[in-house]
């Protein structure tokens, strides 16, 4: 997995902002760049919220194959080590509108995590197990 976090570090709110607002144009550019984003490990000001935004709007753009494996693999990992913040089920959402069955794997490998916070959100993942099979 690649990891720009030097690069994205110094990104504030509104050059973030920026960012996401190319997605609603579907720019390949951007996605790229987004999903880069997305697997990095910045923890600067609004980068949660970033990655939220992120998250919602990479749902109504065209994603390659691979594109999709790596945002789900950087989203599922962040899930499973616990290092999340603000506003993460909206990149769990994205995950299970990409590879539902893959969030649920994994959702259910984590219902005994020592990790309280692991568990609630496993628990919330699969409450979606049904909802998806209706």
């Amino acid at each position: 997995m690649k990891t720009h976090t030097t690069s994205f570090e110094s990104l504030d709110k509104v050059e973030l902002r920026a960012l996401c607002d190319r997605l609603l144009t579907d720019d390949s550019n951007a996605i790229e760049e987004c999903i880069a984003f997305i697997e990095a490990e910045s923890r600067g000001v609004w980068h949660g919220r970033a990655r939220a935004m992120m998250a919602r709007r990479l749902k109504h753009c065209r994603l390659s194959q691979p594109q999709r494996t790596r945002v789900v693999r950087a989203i599922l990992n962040r899930f499973v080590g616990g290092h999340f913040s603000e506003q993460f089920k909206d990149q769990l959402r994205l995950a299970l509108r990409l590879a539902p069955e893959r969030a649920f794997t994994v959702a259910r490998s984590c219902q005994g995590a020592a990790a309280g916070h692991i568990r609630r959100y496993a628990t919330w993942i699969l409450s979606h197990e049904t909802l998806n099979k209706s």
